[in-house]
């Protein structure tokens, strides 16, 4: 089960960064200008202007969002369970209760999906560790 689910995130993960990162490649150079590092990002979102605030949601909507730590979380735990380390069940609940709220915040998402797979990750964990 704990396979399966970090397999299951890392895949979310990856499909989250390709379906996310069609817009990448024409904002990719104005994040490497100096141009992103202003004082107009310290504003509210609403009152910064539409070309900022849209390269700042495809920035956090990518290289900033969580799928890349959520991928890397998945990686170790799947290695570790391959090696038969035991890896904390804590670790599984943390990330069943994260995306649990971000699901109540924002239902039309890929976080009940990954809600799902935490759970299934929780529970495989809970079951190592009791033996």
């Amino acid at each position: 089960m704990v396979r399966w689910s970090s397999i299951g995130l890392i895949t979310l993960g990856v499909i989250h960064l390709i379906v996310l990162g069609v817009d990448v490649p024409s904002e990719a150079m104005r994040w490497i200008e100096p141009n992103l590092w202003t004082f107009e990002h310290w504003q509210p979102v609403r009152s910064q202007p539409v070309d900022l605030a849209l390269s700042n949601g495809i920035f956090w909507g990518t290289v900033g969002s969580f799928a890349v730590p959520t991928i890397l979380l998945a990686i170790v735990i799947y290695r570790a369970d391959r090696a038969g380390w035991q890896v904390p069940p804590f670790i599984g609940w943390s990330l069943f209760t994260w995306t649990v709220v971000a699901s109540l915040i924002m239902a039309p998402s890929g976080f009940p999906v990954i809600a799902m797979l935490a759970l299934c990750l929780a529970v495989g964990l809970q079951r190592d560790a009791r033996g």
